[in-house]
C-alpha cells in the first residue's frame, strides 16, 4: 500500500527561489526513497507562487 503526502511551498519574492526549493525538496526526498508523482507550479489566493510536490512511498 502506498502512501501519498502533498506538499505546499509557496514565496512572496523570488520564483526562480521557489524553483530551486523544490528542486531541493526533490532531491532530498528522492534520497530517502520517496517516488516523486507530481510537481505542479501555480499562484494562491494572494497571487504569490506556490508550488505543490506529491510524493508517495
Amino acid at each position: 500500500m502506498k502512501i501519498y503526502s502533498i506538499i505546499k511551498m509557496s514565496t512572496m519574492w523570488s520564483t526562480n527561489g521557489l524553483k530551486n526549493d523544490v528542486e531541493k525538496l526533490l532531491n532530498d526526498k528522492t534520497a530517502l526513497g520517496y517516488e516523486i508523482v507530481s510537481v505542479e507550479f501555480g499562484l494562491n489566493l494572494w497571487w504569490m507562487p506556490t508550488a505543490f510536490v506529491t510524493i508517495c512511498k
